[in-house]
């Protein structure tokens, strides 16, 4: 079946284009001037690529990096299209290994069963972990951590069945510069994170093994000094190395610390994540401090999250509520509205920051990433406010 889009504002890699954007199936079939067949009518409105989430644990009613099943991932993909992200890599963290084993075989099984009508396309694994370093360990599990291993990782990745797409390492670690060249020769982004590295020790991870990427940057890192660069100055200076920020509120990062990355960066090697972890779907008894909130959660038995407040009240919403869960964590869309006014090119950087540097990062920039020909019909309406209007996956429309 073939039909098109309408509108005056449809964000291109490159520029933005007043036409008509032809579907045909799941895919794009291009861009014209005219079109005579079945139209929908976005006039007004700004059509864009689908954002792409290669850094996220869970969302909403779904945590795949503490329930490690393939039903969090579904979860996942049918609430995240609310917040106009329409492809994901799903992240796992450093979890006792029977569970993290369990996960990447269920993640696989997602992977390939999922249809298009089930929401967002989780399009492969990041593994944050295990191989990072106990100095800045952050969330993650310290008696869950091992050393990198080509060995070790085969059989992640045999289990996961081929779709680790990312990794997230400490590259100081022993054995963790050979890893790093291992994964890189096979197309796989690997990441700096939770790494005590020096300078040079990053220095050496991106000029001899090719590291090209950096985790939630400034946080979980050696900081930068002015005689110790440290791993934030490794990614400042290095500035054909792409940088992930994550949660735009102010509180993760400052704005001016996001300014400086992004004039150092730029378009071409900035990407937006959320590193999300669906508190909602924690395991019955867990017990949190959301420093956003600034309200302690605990899980209930009964499907209910208890949030306590202050003054010593509390209240409980319904986790299978998605409404009532939304806000616990802030959306791959409203970061984007939050850095809107301070991106060089307007709705241009923001394709490229939030969809196609992210899907290159991801190995998928052949069927996703933008709005060019022959790619997924990944699709995003939104108003001049840059709020939510519609969303397609693969064609098919989800809100």
């Amino acid at each position: 079946m073939e039909w098109a889009i309408k509108s005056s504002q449809i964000v291109f890699p490159d520029e933005i284009k007043s036409g008509y954007l032809v579907i045909s199936n799941e895919r794009i079939q291009g861009f014209y001037s005219t079109y005579q067949g079945k139209i929908i009518d976005y006039t007004d409105q700004i059509i864009m690529p689908g954002f792409i989430d290669i850094h996220i644990h869970g969302w909403g009613r779904g945590s795949f990096s503490h329930k490690g099943s393939s039903g969090a991932l579904s979860r996942m993909s049918k609430d995240l299209v609310h917040t106009g992200t329409t492809a994901y890599l799903a992240t796992s963290g450093a979890m006792p290994n029977d569970f993290l084993e369990y996960s990447l075989a269920q993640a696989a099984d997602y992977i390939e069963s999922a249809t298009p009508d089930n929401g967002a396309e989780a399009v492969g694994i990041h593994m944050e972990g295990p191989y990072i370093n106990s100095e800045y360990l952050g969330m993650q599990s310290a008696d869950s951590l091992q050393l990198p291993s080509i060995s070790g990782f085969e059989k992640f990745n045999q289990i996961a069945r081929g779709h680790i797409r990312s990794m997230t390492l400490a590259p100081e670690l022993e054995g963790g510069l050979e890893l790093t060249k291992y994964l890189r020769k096979q197309n796989i982004t690997v990441a700096a994170g939770h790494t005590a590295a020096t300078f040079d020790e990053i220095t050496r991870a991106i000029k001899e093994a090719d590291l090209n990427h950096f985790t939630h940057s400034y946080s979980a890192m050696r900081g930068f000094h002015h005689r110790e660069l440290g791993v934030v100055g490794a990614l400042m200076y290095y500035q054909d190395v792409f940088a992930e920020v994550a949660k735009q509120t102010g509180i993760t990062i400052k704005p001016e610390a996001f300014d400086i990355l992004y004039r150092l960066k730029t378009d071409n090697k900035m990407v937006l994540t959320t590193d999300c972890v669906g508190f909602a779907d924690f395991p019955a008894g867990s017990a949190f401090y959301h420093y956003l909130r600034k309200q302690k959660f605990k899980t209930q038995e009964n499907g209910y999250l208890r949030l306590e407040n202050s003054d010593g009240s509390y209240s409980e919403i319904d986790t299978s509520n998605y409404e009532a869960i939304k806000n616990l964590e802030m959306s791959f869309l409203e970061s984007v509205q939050a850095v809107f006014p301070r991106l060089d090119n307007g709705l241009l950087s923001v394709a490229r920051i939030a969809s196609e540097n992210p899907a290159y990062l991801a190995g998928i920039s052949a069927r996703k990433g933008s709005l060019d020909s022959g790619k997924d019909a990944d699709i995003l309406v939104l108003d001049n406010q840059l709020n939510l209007l519609q969303v397609y996956c693969r064609g098919i429309k989800q809100i």
